[in-house]
């Protein structure tokens, strides 16, 4: 079972290497703009995806590259659909508050600005999942059933030695998962944060109304996005080491520290959102890296 849920903690280890490392804010911005650019970022950001597969060509020959092949293609396709309906459904969130401004109708908070929606944010996790989705039954079709190629696994073998290989598998397996619970806790929640959480205003609207105080931009963001970060991280660690309450008192006592300036309404409702948006990436990843390194104790 061990060599299964290394597979596959591998495969999404890869993904999250291509879209959270290799993949920069130019090819982040230009991917779904069309054109020679966007052409050119997109395919960039395939070459990245089937970079992180090479090893399954390595392992398995020709079915790793039809594997390999599959999902950088359908990972660019994806990607396109996605920023092609999150500007969409932008274009229609300002539209839509172009008409309540005109009409003096009441809109969002000012704490998320009035041009927000929440698409961003669950277009970005329906890409994730589809992603994730995509390569798990691109390898149940086709890699689960193949024979891994003798020169891949003689080139192991003289490697390991005589090393003991279910402790081989096991500091493997650990290692993958704690990286990519540090990259989905950092990098995947800052953006899946940011495009569920940031204000939003109507561009070049006037007047616009100013933020609020409490509520963080800029610079400001960018430090409370790392503080964030690093809360995240201890709430892995806690749920990790099987202490619950303590990831449930820490995020207490960030609600009891900025209990003050929930009297200002567009602050309190930017912070639940964020805070929530946050935990939950926390929790979850947390519970199912506890789920798989449960996996070596059987």
């Amino acid at each position: 079972m061990t060599d299964t849920v290394l597979v596959l903690a591998w495969l999404v280890f890869a993904h999250l290497v291509a879209d959270f490392v290799l993949q920069n804010d130019w090819i982040a911005l230009n991917k779904g703009t069309g054109g020679r650019t966007g052409r050119a970022a997109l395919g960039l950001h395939g070459f990245h995806v089937a970079l992180c597969l090479v090893p399954a060509v390595l392992a398995f020959g020709l079915p790793g590259l039809l594997y390999l092949v599959i999902v950088a293609g359908t990972h660019m396709a994806v990607d396109t659909w996605k920023v092609s309906v999150t500007r969409r459904s932008e274009r229609l969130a300002i539209e839509t508050a172009r008409e309540r401004a005109a009409t003096g109708a009441p809109g969002p908070s000012s704490g998320l600005g009035r041009a927000w929606t929440p698409w961003p944010g669950m277009l970005f996790l329906a890409d994730q999942l589809l992603h994730l989705t995509i390569a798990i039954v691109a390898w149940l079709v086709i890699l689960q059933g193949a024979a891994l190629l003798d020169g891949f696994v003689d080139v192991v073998n003289r490697i390991l030695r005589d090393w003991d290989r279910a402790a081989v598998h096991a500091t493997i397996l650990t290692a993958i998962v704690l990286i990519s619970l540090f990259l989905v806790n950092t990098r995947g929640a800052y953006y899946f944060v940011m495009a569920m959480a940031s204000r939003r205003e109507i561009p070049d609207a006037e007047p616009a109304p100013a933020a609020p105080g409490p509520v963080p931009t800029g610079v400001a963001y960018k430090v409370w996005a790392t503080v964030s970060g690093l809360e995240r991280l201890l709430i892995v660690a806690f749920l990790l080491a099987g202490v619950q309450v303590a990831a449930a008192l820490l995020v207490l006592a960030e609600v009891i520290v900025r209990f003050r300036q929930f009297e200002d309404r567009g602050f309190a409702e930017w912070f639940l959102l964020a805070t929530f948006a946050s935990v939950a990436v926390a929790v979850s990843s947390g519970l199912v890296a506890a789920a798989v390194l449960g996996t070596l104790g059987g």
